[in-house]
């Protein structure tokens, strides 16, 4: 019984190592020939670029980017909840108060810029993408990658400030949007290079071979006919 056992085990193995390959095979083919791969890179690029344009607009728009210590408030870049001196989250100005140093108004403007830019990246990536090709597209979405990534970056030392030498600072819920939004960009601007052909490539391709589809078939049927056709040597 065991002599018999073996070569049955050993036939099992066998199919069971070609099925696998089989089905490697088959998604091999999936991902990378039929282009599985590049929608998906193109779906998590343009979710991300989504992302990140909301992350960035919560880091303009909060007010606790930076929670003051001995229950004074929190501020963020653009708004302010101070306790005594603002009713609620309001907007603020940088010449009313005596607070706003040079890394204040750096954040300030830097996070309005990493929105701005945010916003080129995405008509970048989403207009060479979706709708028409565009002079040096990949070349503009690297450099306005680079871009948000340099201004969010410079976004973060408003913690050196001198508000938070006087009252000390914390990190408050804008700072992990400020994080999310530096993450969501780069992962855009990295993997759009892996995307699959833009969809005006696509459409040119599927009209070429709509066009090489008659020649192909008269071919085809000229070869019948002349098969079929009795040879005039005989």
């Amino acid at each position: 019984n065991h002599s018999r056992s073996q070569p049955l085990a050993l036939h099992y193995t066998r199919n069971t190592r070609h099925y696998i390959t089989s089905i490697a095979g088959i998604l091999i083919n999936l991902v990378f020939k039929m282009g599985l791969a590049g929608l998906i890179f193109e779906i998590a690029v343009l979710g991300c670029l989504a992302a990140g344009i909301a992350s960035t607009s919560a880091v303009v728009g909060t007010c606790d980017m930076l929670v003051l210590g001995r229950g004074a408030g929190s501020i963020g870049p653009w708004r302010a909840d101070i306790d005594g001196y603002t009713d609620g989250c309001v907007g603020w100005d940088k010449g009313e108060t005596d607070a706003a140093d040079w890394l204040i108004n750096m954040g300030r403007a830097c996070s309005m810029m990493g929105l701005i830019f945010g916003c080129i990246l995405t008509f970048f990536g989403v207009f060479k993408q979706c709708l028409c090709p565009l002079p040096m597209g990949q070349k503009l979405i690297d450099i306005s990658g680079v871009m948000v990534q340099i201004s969010l970056a410079l976004t973060w030392p408003m913690k050196r400030s001198s508000v938070c030498d006087q009252y000390g600072c914390s990190w408050g819920g804008g700072a992990t949007a400020l994080l999310l939004a530096q993450l969501f960009f780069f992962f855009a601007s990295v993997c759009s290079r892996c995307m699959r052909e833009p969809r005006y490539e696509r459409k040119q391709e599927r009209q070429e071979e709509e066009n090489d589809l008659p020649s192909s078939l008269l071919e085809e049927e000229n070869d019948l006919q002349s098969s079929l056709l009795p040879d005039s040597s005989e």
